[in-house]
């Protein structure tokens, strides 16, 4: 008896500590979408450690500009939330909630307007359920969210071609959108995410 009320009150509190996909789109709607922007930092100075410097600096130019492909495609498509960016060695920052000085505007440049505390972040990777590449939603700890939340649109629409960025934030915007109305209208949730 005493193993039963206390295994109820496990589950309880657990499904207490996780919100479900009602209110992350709730969160995301009346917050923001803060998406993680690669560096490659570690190549960078592993380039300059062996002395390749003109190497390191191409790969740097190389990753600033998919990262400002990656904030025009979702600064100008990706219209349900508030969206900014932050690189990825802020990544413990962003995690413990201390985004001050590290978001950024589509322009990259810090961007200090979001004072909120409703957020879910979000970054191209590989998502954990099916192993494909996408554009992956995840909690403020960096933990993919799973469904009926539209967490993730895949990058390549066929095994070789992959999408532009654009493409994807349009996508994205178009199952948030509609998983949004669906919920709000009292509707049973289905899923709505891109596989």
């Amino acid at each position: 008896m005493v193993i039963c009320l206390l295994l109820s009150l496990s589950s309880f509190a657990q499904k207490q500590k996780e919100p479900g996909a009602k209110e992350q789109i709730n969160v995301l709607k009346n917050g923001a979408l803060l998406i993680r922007l690669k560096t490659s930092e570690n190549l960078i100075n592993a380039l300059i450690a062996k002395g390749k410097t003109e190497e390191a600096e191409k790969v740097k130019q190389e990753q600033y500009i998919k990262n400002k492909e990656i904030a025009k495609a979702f600064s100008e498509h990706l219209t349900f939330c508030k969206v900014y960016f932050f690189y990825s060695n802020n990544s413990a920052k962003i995690s413990s909630g201390d985004y001050k000085g590290c978001l950024m505007n589509a322009a990259l440049e810090i961007d200090t307007s979001f004072t909120g505390n409703d957020y879910l972040t979000a970054e191209f990777d590989e998502s954990e359920t099916t192993g494909i590449d996408a554009f992956v939603i995840k909690d403020k700890k960096f933990k993919q969210l799973k469904s009926p939340f539209p967490f993730m649109i895949r990058l390549n629409k066929t095994l070789v071609i992959e999408r532009k960025k654009e493409d994807v934030a349009k996508e994205l915007n178009q199952k948030l959108e509609e998983f949004y109305l669906r919920n709000k209208g009292g509707k049973k949730i289905k899923s709505a995410t891109s596989e």
